[in-house]
């Protein structure tokens, strides 16, 4: 399907997430398409947006699939505002000209912190109880590797489709030195294998990286999720090492801990959970209970990621909307008081809003995600950009708590973010 301009005809806030905003756009020739979008380009009525339709390719790698945003199906993107005529199809600006399924991209979830997956929770009117298991959180980098059907072999970061040639930290070329394992895991599924590359070079911050290599911790597969199959995560160590066969560099993290309920109807209890994962998190932070027993080393930890195993999941949110993660202090990327919280921080000025969140752990994952862990002054811009996109996700609730604008701390947050990156760069 084809990028076209098409006009906003509608415009509103999205009726469960303040972030979130819910368009209609219309064009000659074209059905009236609903789409969900973010913050980072508002609409008005009028304007002409680039709007990719659903099964268009991105020069990206992107496939444009129908998605569920927070209860409320998006059937494109919005890709910004142009000057054309509406109705133009504008696929040779933004699409592949040859679609290629090995670009497509399986993303896995940006993870809330426990106070706003409460927060989504009760926008939607849901107050679950979910029985929890925990990983330990590796400090790495975000991978995964898709396995077609057919024994092709895609790779990609958090964000993109990678290749030896555009590489993230040497995880293509790796998964190309042993394409042929990945190969032979080809069955009647497309199956995705999501991981933390990390190791040797690639942070100097945890016990991990002082491991003598690079590794892919393997933290879920998921089967399906293409073609319009169901989309199926495996989380279980043993049922993942039945797919994966041995191989001295990826690794399978087990759950950490026991089963954990959390009651979200129940803030009493809820208050007790939060205390033990507390706990559990201060623990692995002193020192990583899976580094030690598997490579012999002791050191810091990052934290957990809390994954859901059974319970009264909520019908209008997805499994990966339910995930949260728990870092230990000297990891957080907002400053809270607890690693796990039931609500958020109030900031009490704009000052305090930027120390909340522009900390060593969010700048020194921008370097790592957009700069492959470079200081490089002709890469600032794109490090701003992202940091300033991250921050403004993960802020909301700390936003309405403050009783603040996302405008109001904009140029605060940037001003600081620009200096420290501005002064590593020196310093090196």
């Amino acid at each position: 399907m084809p990028v076209i301009a098409m006009e906003v005809k509608t415009a509103q806030n999205h009726p469960n997430a303040d972030a979130l905003y819910l368009y209609n756009f219309e064009a000659p020739g074209h059905d009236s398409v609903q789409i969900v979008a973010n913050s980072e380009n508002i609409y008005d009525v009028g304007d002409i947006v680039a709007i990719a339709l659903t099964d268009s390719v991105l020069k990206d790698g992107t496939i444009i699939k129908p998605a569920k945003l927070r209860g409320v199906y998006s059937f494109g993107m919005a890709l910004g505002k142009v000057d054309e005529v509406i109705g133009i199809d504008l696929s040779a600006i933004y699409c592949q000209q040859t679609a290629d399924r090995s670009t497509v991209m399986q993303t896995w979830p940006s993870i809330e912190l426990l106070y706003n997956l409460r927060r989504s929770l009760e926008l939607v009117g849901e107050a679950p109880k979910i029985t929890y298991r925990a990983k330990i959180k590796l400090d790495g980098t975000n991978g995964g590797i898709q396995i077609f059907t057919d024994g092709k072999v895609a790779v990609q970061s958090r964000s993109q489709i990678i290749s030896p040639e555009n590489d993230n930290l040497g995880f293509a070329n790796w998964v190309n030195q042993n394409i042929d394992y990945f190969s032979r895991l080809a069955s009647t599924e497309h199956a995705t294998i999501f991981g933390e590359w990390c190791g040797k070079g690639i942070q100097k911050r945890t016990a991990v990286s002082e491991i003598d290599r690079k590794i892919f911790a393997v933290f879920a597969v998921q089967f399906g999720g293409i073609d319009g199959k169901v989309a199926k995560l495996e989380i279980c160590r043993d049922k993942i090492a039945e797919f994966l066969p041995k191989h001295p560099d990826i690794f399978v993290l087990p759950f950490y801990g026991e089963p954990i309920v959390l009651d979200f109807g129940d803030r009493t209890q809820l208050e007790s959970a939060v205390n033990t994962l507390n706990q559990a998190v201060d623990t692995v932070e002193k020192l990583d209970p899976w580094v030690k027993e598997t490579f012999g080393l002791e050191g810091i930890g990052e934290g957990l990621v809390m994954f859901p195993e059974s319970g009264e999941l909520a019908e209008r949110l997805s499994y990966a909307e339910l995930l949260f993660k728990a870092k230990g202090e000297k990891h957080q990327a907002i400053k809270t008081k607890q690693p796990v919280q039931i609500d958020p921080e109030v900031a009490q000025s704009i000052d305090d809003f930027v120390n909340l969140f522009v900390t060593p752990a969010r700048l020194e994952q921008g370097v790592t995600e957009v700069c492959s862990g470079q200081f490089e002054m002709d890469k600032i811009g794109a490090f701003l950009k992202w940091f300033n996109a991250d921050v403004q996700k993960e802020s909301v609730a700390e936003l309405e708590a403050a009783g603040l604008t996302w405008k109001e701390v904009n140029k605060a947050v940037m001003n600081a973010a620009k200096k420290w990156y501005q002064e590593k760069s020196k310093a090196l």
